[in-house]
């Protein structure tokens, strides 16, 4: 009796080694094939999953007890969500996904990824994971050095993504205290790495203040910002146009007409230029106000007045457009005495009127040493040259000269004899 009972112990502890040596080599077949990390880079802060996949290479099924993710640095938030898993099939895979929140400094940290087996043992994976905190940049692409009160303004950012991996949902908007804008965001869409995108916004400053820009966008589901903040400040416009008055001239006493130039001497156009007078003075027929049109840079056109008024001076209204539609105007105060200058104040500029010049008479002026025009150019005796000129060219080509000299030569003979 005693010798079966050892026989049936030999062969149970045989059964079970030669049943567990058949689990380990079931478990052996068990392999991770895949990894997939998202986002592909964390931020600071960022939340993420990092999902594995396996796969039953065997011809027999092998029982998982659990699956586990292990790290010493960033924190696993379903720490317990695979501690039951259950058997996986004979060529079949099976895909373990856990939440991971990267809490640590920028850095690669190595997470082990253990998959234990009912009857095996178990089978243990090393998995890499970046945390790179650089965020998306915006700069200045083009923008005026200065604001005028009232005016649009266009001002255009560029936005880059200098991290290793995509960048979703990016918007750019535009705001701050005192500034009015016909679109105030923008959306770009996913950047890719290194890729950048410009962004235009109009906008109107009704105040020296601050504008803020924030280029919102997504890193995997997480949220993230980065705002650029650029100073509102109200100044002249180094680059727009800037009008000049000269060559005046201008006849009568109460009732006059003045004629004058305007050149452009800033490096814009100006548009819809238009020239009238203002009180005291009044705008008559024909030519009460006179409609210039566009001026480029450097260019100019005349213009003519017709106006009463009972000072000695008047002061000449000058109204353009930029390109964006914003209205500027310049007040210009001419003298309307022989003599002197006349005073100005603000925006308004003084029109010098030359010594000399009859009282109600014809009277020419300049405006800020710009220079006289053609008005003061001595035309009369330039055209006198040039119609001797010409009268001598065809003389020439004509014979007349040639015969006149034997002319010449004829009478001083008949002298001498």
């Amino acid at each position: 009796m005693k010798f079966q009972i050892c026989i049936a112990c030999i062969l149970c502890t045989l059964l079970v080694g030669i049943a567990a040596a058949d689990a380990q080599t079931a478990a052996a077949q068990i392999t991770v094939t895949g990894v997939s990390i998202s986002p592909d880079m964390l931020m600071r802060g960022d939340t993420g999953t990092v999902a594995v996949t396996i796969a039953n290479n065997g011809d027999e099924s092998v029982a998982i007890s659990r699956a586990k993710l292990y790290t010493g640095d960033l924190t696993v938030v379903n720490d317990l969500a695979y501690e039951s898993v259950g058997t996986i099939g004979a060529g079949n895979t099976m895909q373990f996904t856990f939440t991971v929140k990267a809490d640590v400094p920028d850095g690669i940290y190595y997470l082990s990824f253990y998959l234990d087996f009912r009857d095996a043992g178990s089978l243990r994976y090393s998995i890499p994971v970046t945390v790179e905190s650089t965020e998306a940049s915006v700069s200045i692409l083009e923008a005026p050095e200065s604001y005028t009160a009232g005016n649009k303004e266009s001002i255009t950012v560029t936005v880059g993504n200098p991290r290793d991996n995509t960048i979703k949902g990016v918007i750019a908007t535009i705001e701050g205290p005192g500034i009015e804008s016909t679109k105030n965001s923008a959306f770009i869409g996913d950047l890719a790495p290194g890729a950048s995108a410009a962004v235009s916004f109009d906008v109107t400053t009704l105040a020296e203040s601050e504008m803020t820009v924030t280029v919102a966008y997504r890193n995997g589901i997480n949220d993230h910002t980065t705002t650029l903040a650029i100073p509102v400040t109200f100044g002249d416009d180094k680059l727009g146009a800037e009008l000049v008055l000269n060559s005046i001239e201008f006849s009568g006493s109460s009732s006059y007409t003045l004629s004058g130039d305007i050149t452009n001497a800033g490096l814009s156009d100006a548009k819809s230029i238009v020239v009238t007078v203002q009180s005291p003075a009044v705008a008559t027929d024909p030519n009460g106000i006179y409609v210039i049109g566009a001026l480029e840079p450097d260019d100019f056109s005349s213009f003519d007045l017709t106006f009463t008024t009972a000072g000695s001076s008047v002061p000449l209204l000058i109204t353009y457009k930029d390109e964006d539609g914003n209205t500027f105007s310049e007040t210009f105060t001419v003298s309307l005495r022989s003599t002197g200058t006349a005073a100005s104040s603000g925006t308004d500029a003084a029109v010098s009127m030359p010594s000399g010049a009859p009282a109600g008479g014809p009277g020419r002026g300049v405006f800020g040493g710009f220079g006289s025009g053609l008005g003061q150019l001595p035309l009369m005796e330039i055209a006198l040259v040039l119609l001797a000129g010409i009268v001598a060219v065809i003389g020439w080509r004509k014979g007349w000269i040639t015969k006149a000299k034997a002319k010449i030569s004829s009478i001083r003979a008949g002298k001498r004899d």
